[in-house]
């Protein structure tokens, strides 16, 4: 529903008061912070109809209002300022290590956004780069063979296979050489059923004991289809009051370990989208929590990554959209640059 102006101007006053305070937000003290130019009693049928309309909630135990997750998005989506980010700002964003790996650019910038935002960030990317690879197979223990998987810049993702029998340096080699010849020039995204199924028959027909690394191998090779998560600042929202409650706090650090259902949420939006949107509350399936807000973003580059920001629902918004536009920013142009 579109908003008045006078109904615009105070609900942002009260989301604004609410973010910077943590307390529920009265008319009398709304009137004393905007120069509206109308009573508090004028300001408190205004919230009352903003009550009324969803986007305002009246706790029980005060006069006052706090935002509704339906508040807290109309402000997202029509009310908010443009923040400036200050030089303390930009210095906490910017990394001055450049780790090679995608994993660790991602990680990089993830622990920089949780430091700058001082909330969990969660990041979610491919497991590995895409294009083709090579495969190589090497003994490091009984009865262990080690797979590696190297990417064509340079990427190595290693799985480890217990067999039944030992397998000497020359037949590891020839198996090698039947995973190269099979998935010669096949990128990472074309690896489907009926090819892992051809190279099963491969390795099979020229290695009678060697079906145990076959399955292996495809195992491997879907797990870097995949995605990883990555958690930065995973204790940071234990800071604040709202998640100061034992029985809160022991289910949000639970939660943290619910990997798959995060990464879920987090990619049902495409980072081809770098749409700044916010859940709130129950609208987040891994942490149901009223006062806990999730902001989700993707940065569109080469490589897809999204992130999510958790903290309070009364997160400053506007600051944190600066800092994770920043964030994509550097992102996008470094994966850009060097994959």
């Amino acid at each position: 529903m579109e908003l008045d102006e006078r109904k615009r101007v105070i609900l942002k006053t009260v989301i604004n008061a609410y973010i910077r305070t943590g307390e529920p937000v009265g008319s009398k003290a709304l009137a004393g912070m905007e120069d509206l130019h109308v009573s508090s009693a004028t300001i408190r049928n205004e919230m009352s109809d903003l009550e009324k309309l969803g986007y305002l909630m009246k706790p029980h135990t005060s006069a006052g209002r706090v935002p509704s997750g339906e508040g807290y998005r109309y402000y997202v989506m029509n009310a908010l300022h443009s923040y400036r980010l200050t030089q303390r700002d930009t210095d906490r964003l910017i990394s001055d290590v450049r780790r090679a790996g995608l994993h660790n650019t991602v990680e990089d910038s993830a622990q920089k956004l949780a430091d700058f935002s001082e909330c969990a960030v969660f990041a979610v990317n491919p497991v590995c780069t895409g294009g083709a690879y090579s495969f190589g197979l090497m003994p490091v223990g009984k009865n262990t063979v080690a797979l590696l998987a190297i990417s064509g810049v340079g990427s190595v993702k290693t799985g480890f296979i217990k067999t039944e029998n030992e397998f000497d340096q020359k037949t590891l080699q020839g198996i090698s050489s039947v995973l190269n010849t099979v998935l010669s020039g096949v990128a990472l995204e074309q690896i489907n059923k009926s090819r892992l199924e051809l190279l099963k028959k491969a390795i099979e027909e020229n290695f009678a004991d060697a079906s145990g690394i076959a399955d292996a191998a495809a195992e491997l090779l879907e797990e870097l289809k995949s995605y990883e998560l990555t958690i930065c600042g995973g204790t940071n929202p234990l800071s604040y009051p709202e998640f100061s409650d034992i029985e809160v706090a022991k289910k949000y650090i639970n939660m943290l370990s619910k990997k798959h259902e995060i990464k879920n949420v987090l990619l049902s939006a495409p980072a081809e989208k770098e749409d700044f949107s916010v859940l709130i509350g129950e609208e987040n399936p891994f942490f149901p929590y009223p006062d806990a807000g999730l902001v989700r973003v993707g940065c569109d580059s080469k490589i897809p990554v999204v992130f999510g920001v958790m903290g309070p629902a009364r997160m400053n918004y506007a600051r944190l959209k600066a800092g994770c536009s920043y964030i994509v920013s550097q992102l996008k142009h470094r994966i850009n640059e060097e994959y």
